[in-house]
Protein backbone atom coordinates (compact mmCIF):
# COMPACT_ATOMS: atom_id res chain seq x y z
CA UNK A 1 0.00 0.00 0.00
CA UNK A 2 2.88 2.38 0.82
CA UNK A 3 4.61 1.63 -2.48
CA UNK A 4 1.35 2.20 -4.33
CA UNK A 5 0.88 5.55 -2.61
CA UNK A 6 4.46 6.60 -3.42
CA UNK A 7 3.96 5.78 -7.10
CA UNK A 8 0.86 7.98 -7.21
CA UNK A 9 2.31 11.07 -5.54
CA UNK A 10 2.46 12.84 -8.93
CA UNK A 11 -1.31 12.42 -9.33
CA UNK A 12 -2.38 14.31 -6.23
CA UNK A 13 -2.28 18.04 -5.57
CA UNK A 14 0.00 19.32 -2.82
CA UNK A 15 1.20 22.57 -1.33
CA UNK A 16 4.34 23.96 -2.97
CA UNK A 17 4.60 27.55 -1.73
CA UNK A 18 2.81 27.94 1.57
CA UNK A 19 -0.93 27.67 0.88
CA UNK A 20 -0.36 27.75 -2.89
CA UNK A 21 -0.72 24.28 -4.37
CA UNK A 22 1.06 22.54 -7.22
CA UNK A 23 -1.92 22.65 -9.56
CA UNK A 24 -2.49 26.36 -8.92
CA UNK A 25 1.10 27.11 -9.90
CA UNK A 26 0.91 24.84 -12.95
CA UNK A 27 -2.31 26.52 -14.08
CA UNK A 28 -0.47 29.87 -14.04
CA UNK A 29 2.46 28.26 -15.89
CA UNK A 30 0.00 27.02 -18.54
CA UNK A 31 -1.41 30.54 -18.94
CA UNK A 32 2.09 32.01 -19.30
CA UNK A 33 3.02 29.42 -21.94
CA UNK A 34 -0.14 30.22 -23.91
CA UNK A 35 0.56 33.96 -23.77
CA UNK A 36 4.17 33.38 -24.88
CA UNK A 37 2.89 31.45 -27.91
CA UNK A 38 -0.20 33.42 -28.85
CA UNK A 39 0.86 37.06 -28.43
CA UNK A 40 3.70 36.90 -31.00
CA UNK A 41 1.49 34.86 -33.34
CA UNK A 42 -1.38 37.36 -33.06
CA UNK A 43 0.93 40.29 -33.70
CA UNK A 44 2.36 38.64 -36.79
CA UNK A 45 -1.09 37.75 -38.16
CA UNK A 46 -2.34 41.30 -37.47
CA UNK A 47 0.44 42.79 -39.60
CA UNK A 48 -0.27 40.38 -42.45
CA UNK A 49 3.16 38.82 -42.17
CA UNK A 50 3.11 35.10 -43.05
CA UNK A 51 3.59 32.65 -40.22
CA UNK A 52 6.94 30.84 -40.33
CA UNK A 53 8.37 27.94 -38.37
CA UNK A 54 6.97 24.49 -37.59
CA UNK A 55 5.68 25.46 -34.13
CA UNK A 56 3.65 28.46 -35.23
CA UNK A 57 2.43 26.73 -38.39
CA UNK A 58 1.22 23.77 -36.32
CA UNK A 59 -0.44 26.13 -33.83
CA UNK A 60 -2.15 28.09 -36.60
CA UNK A 61 -3.37 24.85 -38.21
CA UNK A 62 -4.86 23.71 -34.89
CA UNK A 63 -6.66 27.01 -34.35
CA UNK A 64 -8.02 27.15 -37.89
CA UNK A 65 -9.29 23.59 -37.51
CA UNK A 66 -11.11 24.53 -34.28
CA UNK A 67 -12.70 27.51 -36.04
CA UNK A 68 -13.67 25.82 -39.31
CA UNK A 69 -14.49 22.28 -38.20
CA UNK A 70 -15.77 22.78 -34.64
CA UNK A 71 -17.11 26.29 -34.00
CA UNK A 72 -18.69 27.20 -37.34
CA UNK A 73 -20.53 23.90 -38.02
CA UNK A 74 -22.01 23.76 -34.50
CA UNK A 75 -22.75 27.43 -33.75
CA UNK A 76 -24.95 28.70 -36.56
CA UNK A 77 -26.72 32.04 -36.80
CA UNK A 78 -30.16 30.63 -37.49
CA UNK A 79 -32.81 32.88 -39.01
CA UNK A 80 -35.21 33.82 -36.22
CA UNK A 81 -33.13 35.42 -33.49
CA UNK A 82 -30.08 36.91 -35.13
CA UNK A 83 -30.63 40.67 -35.05
CA UNK A 84 -27.56 41.25 -37.17
CA UNK A 85 -29.01 39.07 -39.90
CA UNK A 86 -32.30 40.98 -39.77
CA UNK A 87 -30.46 44.27 -40.23
CA UNK A 88 -28.49 42.96 -43.19
CA UNK A 89 -31.32 41.34 -45.15
CA UNK A 90 -31.79 44.37 -47.45
CA UNK A 91 -28.65 46.45 -47.87
CA UNK A 92 -28.91 49.54 -50.09
CA UNK A 93 -26.40 51.56 -52.06
CA UNK A 94 -26.22 55.39 -51.97
CA UNK A 95 -28.90 55.57 -54.73
CA UNK A 96 -31.36 53.57 -52.65
CA UNK A 97 -31.15 50.43 -54.78
CA UNK A 98 -31.24 47.04 -53.07
CA UNK A 99 -27.90 45.24 -53.20
CA UNK A 100 -26.74 41.84 -51.99
CA UNK A 101 -27.02 41.13 -48.28
CA UNK A 102 -23.79 41.64 -46.36
CA UNK A 103 -24.49 39.32 -43.45
CA UNK A 104 -21.74 36.85 -42.65
CA UNK A 105 -23.28 33.43 -41.82
CA UNK A 106 -20.31 32.71 -39.54
CA UNK A 107 -20.62 35.94 -37.57
CA UNK A 108 -22.25 34.32 -34.52
CA UNK A 109 -19.79 31.43 -34.39
CA UNK A 110 -16.80 33.72 -34.82
CA UNK A 111 -17.81 35.66 -31.71
CA UNK A 112 -17.11 32.54 -29.65
CA UNK A 113 -13.99 31.38 -31.50
CA UNK A 114 -11.54 33.26 -29.20
CA UNK A 115 -13.25 31.69 -26.17
CA UNK A 116 -13.03 28.20 -27.70
CA UNK A 117 -9.41 28.75 -28.68
CA UNK A 118 -8.54 29.80 -25.12
CA UNK A 119 -10.32 26.76 -23.69
CA UNK A 120 -8.59 24.38 -26.09
CA UNK A 121 -5.09 25.75 -25.55
CA UNK A 122 -5.43 25.98 -21.76
CA UNK A 123 -6.73 22.42 -21.42
CA UNK A 124 -4.14 21.10 -23.88
CA UNK A 125 -1.18 22.74 -22.12
CA UNK A 126 -2.47 21.62 -18.70
CA UNK A 127 -2.79 18.07 -20.03
CA UNK A 128 0.71 18.12 -21.52
CA UNK A 129 2.27 19.38 -18.28
CA UNK A 130 1.45 15.97 -16.85
CA UNK A 131 3.91 14.45 -19.30
CA UNK A 132 6.79 16.36 -17.67
CA UNK A 133 8.53 14.45 -14.85
CA UNK A 134 7.76 15.66 -11.31
CA UNK A 135 4.94 17.91 -12.51
CA UNK A 136 1.30 17.01 -13.12
CA UNK A 137 -1.85 17.88 -15.04
CA UNK A 138 -4.05 20.48 -13.33
CA UNK A 139 -6.93 18.99 -15.33
CA UNK A 140 -6.51 15.78 -13.32
CA UNK A 141 -8.12 17.70 -10.43
CA UNK A 142 -11.92 17.83 -10.26
CA UNK A 143 -11.77 21.36 -8.82
CA UNK A 144 -9.99 22.65 -11.94
CA UNK A 145 -12.32 20.93 -14.40
CA UNK A 146 -15.35 22.04 -12.33
CA UNK A 147 -14.26 25.69 -12.67
CA UNK A 148 -13.78 25.24 -16.41
CA UNK A 149 -17.26 23.70 -16.70
CA UNK A 150 -18.73 26.56 -14.63
CA UNK A 151 -17.15 29.12 -16.95
CA UNK A 152 -18.60 27.30 -19.97
CA UNK A 153 -22.03 27.13 -18.26
CA UNK A 154 -22.04 30.88 -17.59
CA UNK A 155 -20.87 31.76 -21.11
CA UNK A 156 -23.56 29.56 -22.67
CA UNK A 157 -26.48 30.82 -20.62
CA UNK A 158 -25.51 34.49 -20.33
CA UNK A 159 -24.96 34.58 -24.11
CA UNK A 160 -28.31 32.88 -24.65
CA UNK A 161 -30.06 35.43 -22.42
CA UNK A 162 -28.45 38.27 -24.35
CA UNK A 163 -29.37 36.78 -27.72
CA UNK A 164 -32.90 35.54 -27.02
CA UNK A 165 -34.09 37.82 -24.23
CA UNK A 166 -35.50 36.61 -20.92
CA UNK A 167 -38.91 35.58 -22.28
CA UNK A 168 -37.62 33.49 -25.20
CA UNK A 169 -34.86 32.04 -23.02
CA UNK A 170 -37.38 30.75 -20.48
CA UNK A 171 -39.72 29.65 -23.27
CA UNK A 172 -36.94 27.51 -24.77
CA UNK A 173 -37.27 25.19 -21.76
CA UNK A 174 -41.05 24.85 -22.12
CA UNK A 175 -42.20 22.51 -24.91
CA UNK A 176 -45.27 23.38 -26.94
CA UNK A 177 -47.48 20.26 -26.91
CA UNK A 178 -51.05 19.97 -28.17
CA UNK A 179 -53.31 16.95 -28.11
CA UNK A 180 -56.03 15.81 -30.52
CA UNK A 181 -58.74 16.81 -28.07
CA UNK A 182 -59.28 18.94 -24.98
CA UNK A 183 -58.62 16.12 -22.47
CA UNK A 184 -55.33 15.16 -24.10
CA UNK A 185 -54.25 18.81 -24.34
CA UNK A 186 -55.07 19.30 -20.66
CA UNK A 187 -53.12 16.17 -19.74
CA UNK A 188 -50.10 17.29 -21.71
CA UNK A 189 -50.23 20.83 -20.33
CA UNK A 190 -50.69 19.89 -16.69
CA UNK A 191 -48.41 16.85 -16.41
CA UNK A 192 -46.11 16.31 -19.38
CA UNK A 193 -45.01 19.89 -20.11
CA UNK A 194 -43.84 20.62 -16.51
CA UNK A 195 -42.06 17.25 -16.40
CA UNK A 196 -40.22 17.90 -19.67
CA UNK A 197 -39.35 21.44 -18.53
CA UNK A 198 -37.77 20.09 -15.34
CA UNK A 199 -35.83 17.54 -17.40
CA UNK A 200 -34.61 20.29 -19.74
CA UNK A 201 -33.36 22.40 -16.82
CA UNK A 202 -31.66 19.37 -15.25
CA UNK A 203 -30.17 18.55 -18.64
CA UNK A 204 -28.47 21.96 -18.78
CA UNK A 205 -26.91 21.30 -15.37
CA UNK A 206 -25.97 17.73 -16.27
CA UNK A 207 -24.22 18.86 -19.45
CA UNK A 208 -21.95 21.12 -17.38
CA UNK A 209 -21.26 18.28 -14.94
CA UNK A 210 -20.42 15.96 -17.83
CA UNK A 211 -17.79 18.40 -19.10
CA UNK A 212 -16.11 18.53 -15.70
CA UNK A 213 -16.26 14.82 -14.88
CA UNK A 214 -15.20 13.34 -18.21
CA UNK A 215 -12.10 15.55 -18.47
CA UNK A 216 -11.09 14.90 -14.86
CA UNK A 217 -11.78 11.15 -15.07
CA UNK A 218 -9.80 10.60 -18.26
CA UNK A 219 -6.73 12.51 -17.08
CA UNK A 220 -6.81 11.15 -13.53
CA UNK A 221 -7.28 7.55 -14.70
CA UNK A 222 -4.36 7.81 -17.11
CA UNK A 223 -2.00 9.10 -14.44
CA UNK A 224 -3.16 6.46 -11.97
CA UNK A 225 -2.51 3.71 -14.53
CA UNK A 226 0.97 5.11 -15.23
CA UNK A 227 1.70 5.28 -11.49
CA UNK A 228 0.65 1.66 -10.99
CA UNK A 229 2.87 0.52 -13.86
CA UNK A 230 5.86 2.37 -12.42
CA UNK A 231 5.23 0.67 -9.07
CA UNK A 232 6.06 -2.65 -10.75
CA UNK A 233 9.72 -1.63 -10.77
CA UNK A 234 9.84 -1.80 -6.95
CA UNK A 235 9.69 -5.12 -5.14
CA UNK A 236 7.77 -5.91 -1.97
CA UNK A 237 10.86 -5.16 0.15
CA UNK A 238 11.39 -1.77 -1.45
CA UNK A 239 14.34 -2.89 -3.60
CA UNK A 240 14.54 -2.41 -7.36
CA UNK A 241 13.05 -5.30 -9.33
CA UNK A 242 14.88 -5.85 -12.63
CA UNK A 243 12.07 -7.80 -14.30
CA UNK A 244 9.41 -5.44 -13.07
CA UNK A 245 11.57 -2.47 -14.06
CA UNK A 246 11.94 -3.69 -17.64
CA UNK A 247 8.21 -4.31 -17.88
CA UNK A 248 7.50 -0.90 -16.37
CA UNK A 249 9.73 0.85 -18.94
CA UNK A 250 8.05 -0.87 -21.90
CA UNK A 251 4.50 -0.50 -20.61
CA UNK A 252 5.14 3.02 -19.30
CA UNK A 253 6.49 4.17 -22.67
CA UNK A 254 3.50 2.73 -24.50
CA UNK A 255 1.07 4.30 -22.02
CA UNK A 256 2.88 7.64 -22.24
CA UNK A 257 2.32 7.65 -26.00
CA UNK A 258 -1.34 6.94 -25.35
CA UNK A 259 -1.43 9.73 -22.75
CA UNK A 260 0.01 12.14 -25.33
CA UNK A 261 -2.83 11.26 -27.70
CA UNK A 262 -5.38 11.55 -24.87
CA UNK A 263 -4.05 15.03 -23.98
CA UNK A 264 -4.98 16.32 -27.44
CA UNK A 265 -8.16 14.26 -27.68
CA UNK A 266 -9.66 15.41 -24.37
CA UNK A 267 -8.92 19.08 -25.13
CA UNK A 268 -10.64 18.65 -28.49
CA UNK A 269 -13.63 16.78 -27.03
CA UNK A 270 -14.15 19.43 -24.33
CA UNK A 271 -14.21 22.21 -26.93
CA UNK A 272 -16.37 20.17 -29.31
CA UNK A 273 -19.00 19.53 -26.62
CA UNK A 274 -18.87 23.19 -25.58
CA UNK A 275 -19.56 24.32 -29.15
CA UNK A 276 -22.42 21.82 -29.49
CA UNK A 277 -24.00 22.98 -26.22
CA UNK A 278 -23.58 26.61 -27.32
CA UNK A 279 -25.29 25.92 -30.63
CA UNK A 280 -28.16 24.10 -28.92
CA UNK A 281 -28.77 26.91 -26.43
CA UNK A 282 -28.37 29.80 -28.86
CA UNK A 283 -30.69 28.23 -31.46
CA UNK A 284 -33.40 26.41 -29.46
CA UNK A 285 -35.68 26.28 -32.50
CA UNK A 286 -33.24 23.83 -34.11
Amino acid sequence: MILFADALTHVYDEQWLGPITKYQILAVVAAVIICALMIPLARRVATGEPVRGPLWNALEALLIYIRDEVARPNIKSGHDHDHHAQGAEHAHDHHGHVVAATHDPHELADRFVPFLWTLFLFILVCNLLGMVPFLGSPTASISVTAVLALIVFLVIHVSSLQRLGLFKYVKSYIPQLKGDNFIMTLFLTVLIVPLISVIEVLGALIRAAVLAIRLFANLFAGHVALGVILAFAVGANGAFNAGGGAAAVVMGTALSMLELFVAFLQAFVFVLLTSIFLGMQLNPEH
